[in-house]
């Protein structure tokens, strides 16, 4: 499980692995299992959480763009 750190107007982005058949069904995708994100706390405009995915996806922190 990836634990992460968030505030406003950052994200994760999950996508397919790097090395994966492109041409992998949802169904192979999801073979190992559904994704899990498992909020642990929060506190004014931060959130802790932890996200599970199968192996063959990659997760990703997503900065704020900047202004």
């Amino acid at each position: 499980m990836l634990i992460v750190s968030r505030r406003d107007d950052e994200s994760i982005e999950i996508r397919p692995g790097e090395g994966i058949d492109p041409k992998m069904t949802l169904g192979d995708l999801f073979a190992g299992g559904p994704i899990e994100i498992r909020i642990f706390s929060s506190n004014g405009n931060r959130v802790k959480m932890g996200v599970q995915a199968p192996e063959q996806l990659s997760i990703w922190r997503k900065n704020a763009a900047a202004a």
